[in-house]
């Protein structure tokens, strides 16, 4: 009998304890699913957040006297990488393709491609910062800015982007801080035909931002998508569009000039070609004096026979003087303000610039020089084209160019495919042999689009001689270089490598090479032109070339 209540109090004991667990299990059940009621506000003071994110680091915005404020560093950053800070005249540089905007830190006054005009607020610097108010740049840009003063948001989306909307369709939703029923809520003012941006999917959330600029989590049951697609933003448009340019394929050719023109009564027509580029133009100094060797006769003729005119200005291969010019924002503008005046009273239709050994660390400010340049021009209807090098590890006369941003702001890219082997090469070999002209130009193609691109052809050779402990060139044009082969009985033969002939002897213990520039090579390299689709070709240079050349270029354009 004693045994039998020992077994239902050993029972009981154990019910009790599986009641117990069980309702402890309940209950943990219970509590870890129970939804956080925890609120959270995300900043009590204004704050920034663009689409989805808020921007964290510093005071990005500011309201100073009832006008908005923005740092240069979140402009730069998310909305015009391009803003340029002149550090050392405290200007602020906006530019596009029609205009350059200065503005002085604490001036009233700004200007629009050098044209002064008052503005409401000035810029200002306050704790490190820069602040610029808005009414300044947002109207300008594919952007839109709205203050909600109920929740302190100052938002920014891209008029550009089309975003994902969704919309509410419970009720009581409610938008957390994260993934997660106990995460803290962020508002929970939502109704029933409210609309939101989602940005993302996860499981059972969506990431979401109401219009009036609070992001967070919600829970997918409570919103229906207007509309599927794969991505939660999309471009509009393409922000880029090609300018000016023409159906035909562009011919140009340099005119090298030594000293002032002063007679043009041997200007003829050149076969084919109908755009010059005379190089009559050099900044001098760091005023900005400007070589002219111009002749508006020279000028009055080409038109006349309907010829366009860009000529090249190049900056005296100085890259001391370059600096000096370009370092400060008041004498780029005044060099700008120059260059504009002699190209308009000649009657110029575009301008060529060649700026050339230049300090790889002026790079961006050769990049502000034509940003600031590109509108002035452009104002006035003028083509604007600029000579590049091909890639190379050389600083000056290649790494200062930044070729992905410098197309944005100029109508043509002239590439100069030459020099492979130049005046004081260490080695002897073709000014431009067919597979470096290639090579070099596909890879400049992957910083610039074809349809900007001009190719640049030599019109020389240049002769070696090789002693023993020494090797040198010159420079020929294509009669002298055919009269050199002649008069020494030079026996040529085709280079299927290099697509070129080549000719060479030794007289006296010295050795005489030439890769020799003629129709045929330059036939293969023109058809590059058509291979990658470029705008045209350009030669280096007008009185190098023999009179069958013209001809034969226009046959391989065309």
């Amino acid at each position: 009998m004693h045994g039998g209540g020992d077994l239902r109090k050993t029972i009981t004991i154990i019910l009790v304890i599986v009641i117990i667990s069980l309702l402890s299990g309940g209950f943990y059940y219970y509590t870890l699913n129970i939804p956080s009621k925890e609120v959270v506000s995300i900043d009590d003071d204004m704050y920034l957040i663009v689409e989805d994110q808020i921007i964290e680091y510093g005071k990005p915005v500011k309201e100073f006297d009832d006008v908005l404020y923005f740092t240069y560093e979140f402009i730069e950053k998310y909305i015009d990488e391009d803003l340029f800070y002149d550090d050392k005249e405290k200007i602020v540089v906006f530019t596009n393709d029609t205009y350059v905007k200065r503005f002085k830190i604490d001036d009233r006054k700004g200007s629009i491609n050098s044209k002064e005009f008052l503005i409401d607020a000035p810029i200002i610097e306050e704790a490190g910062s820069i602040y610029i108010p808005m009414n300044l740049f947002a109207d300008d840009y594919e952007i839109s800015i709205n203050y909600y003063p109920d929740t302190n948001a100052v938002v920014m989306d891209y008029t550009n982007v089309e975003y994902l909307e969704g919309e509410v369709i419970l009720e009581a939703p409610i938008i957390r801080s994260d993934l997660d029923i106990k995460a803290p809520i962020i508002s929970s003012d939502l109704k029933i035909g409210d609309k939101v941006y989602v940005y993302g999917e996860f499981e059972k959330w969506f990431k979401v931002r109401t219009l009036d600029g609070i992001p967070g989590f919600i829970e997918k049951r409570y919103i229906k998508l207007n509309h599927t697609k794969d991505l939660y933003k999309s471009e509009l448009k393409d922000r880029e569009t090609i300018k000016n340019m023409k159906a035909d394929k562009i011919n140009l050719t340099w005119d090298y000039t030594y000293s002032r023109v002063k007679f043009t009564d041997n200007i003829e027509e050149i076969p084919g070609v109908k755009l010059l580029s005379p190089t009559w133009f050099s900044i001098l100094d760091i005023d900005g004096n400007i070589q002219d060797k111009g002749n508006k006769d020279y000028v009055k003729k080409y038109c006349a026979m309907g010829y366009e005119l860009w000529p090249l200005v190049d900056n005296s291969f100085d890259p001391d003087l370059t600096h000096e010019l370009l370092e400060t924002t008041s004498k780029r503008e005044d060099i700008i303000s120059k260059l504009l005046d002699i190209y308009l009273d000649y009657g110029f239709t575009g301008i060529n610039l060649d700026f050339e050994n230049v300090y790889y660390k002026d790079k961006d400010l050769l990049t502000q020089f034509v940003r600031e340049l590109y509108p002035v021009f452009k104002e006035h209807g003028l083509i604007v084209s600029m000579d590049v090098t091909t890639i190379s590890t050389s600083e000056n006369w290649s790494m200062c160019y930044d070729r992905k941003r410098l197309h944005k702001s100029l109508d043509y890219i002239i590439l100069m495919a030459y020099d492979q082997h130049w005046a004081s090469s260490p080695t002897a070999g073709s000014v431009a042999e067919y597979s470096w002209v290639e090579n070099g130009l596909s890879k400049v193609l992957e910083e610039i689009p074809s349809e900007k691109l001009i190719l640049a052809v030599p019109f020389y050779t240049r002769l070696w001689t090789i002693n023993e402990d020494s090797i040198s060139s010159k420079s020929l044009s294509m009669e002298i270089a055919n009269k050199f082969i002649v008069d020494n009985n030079i026996e040529l033969i085709w280079l299927e490598d290099t697509y070129q002939y080549y000719g060479g002897f030794v007289k006296d213990n010295v050795e005489y090479k030439i890769w020799l520039e003629d129709e045929k090579s330059l036939d293969y390299k023109i058809s590059l032109v058509h291979k990658y689709n470029l705008a045209g070709i350009a030669s280096w240079r007008k009185g190098y070339e023999t009179a069958n050349i013209w001809n034969s270029i226009y046959k391989s354009l065309n």
